[in-house]
């Protein structure tokens, strides 16, 4: 079977903030960012996640090598793949998501002392 992905993916390493938005109160928990596109995003995390459910991711992308502010990535997804690893003891579940909307936040810059 051939690669069916329509867009490039990236590895990275980052903390990710997890949003369970339509909860009540919303459900926030830390997960694993491993790769992203612009299409999808895949994450590990042990908290499972059913197919479906729809979660707003928010991680930092890195500075630039000049030292320069980090970029606020912001994206409301789907989760439309979810496998369950168990190493020992702890039990991790592999998260693949399509990107509804992506928003790049980034930081203003002050003169406040």
């Amino acid at each position: 079977m051939g690669e069916r992905r329509k867009a490039r993916r990236y590895c990275v390493y980052l903390p990710l903030q997890v949003c369970i938005s339509r909860k009540r109160p919303a459900e926030f928990f830390t997960a694993q960012l491993r790769d992203v596109s612009r299409a999808g995003i895949y994450f590990q995390s042990n908290v499972p996640l059913d197919e479906g459910t729809q979660v707003e991711l928010t991680f930092a992308l890195p500075s630039d090598r000049d030292g320069g502010p980090s970029v606020l990535v912001r994206t409301s997804a789907r989760a439309v793949r979810v496998s369950r690893t168990e190493s020992g003891m702890a039990t991790t579940y592999g998260v693949a998501a399509t990107i509804d909307r992506i928003d790049f936040v980034r930081p203003i810059a002050s003169n406040a002392a």
